[in-house]
């Protein structure tokens, strides 16, 4: 995650102008739209979906953890 994201889930947001929460995923260099949502975690859930979805690895946006 990028040291300016406030929401905590990569591809999720706040719109300021409505107060809602959005969710995107980009795939092949397209930007999709989720959803906006009432809350962070439904963002965060319908991003969660999607990653599953397109086939992204299950540690994408968060910190690496060597073991």
């Amino acid at each position: 995650l990028s040291r300016r994201n406030t929401s905590g889930y990569h591809g999720v947001r706040l719109n300021k102008r409505t107060g809602r929460w959005q969710a995107r995923i980009t795939v092949d260099g397209v930007i999709k739209h989720l959803g906006y949502f009432a809350t962070k975690e439904g963002a965060a859930s319908a991003r969660i979906k999607a990653e599953k979805k397109y086939g992204f690895h299950p540690n994408h946006g968060r910190p690496y953890c060597a073991r």
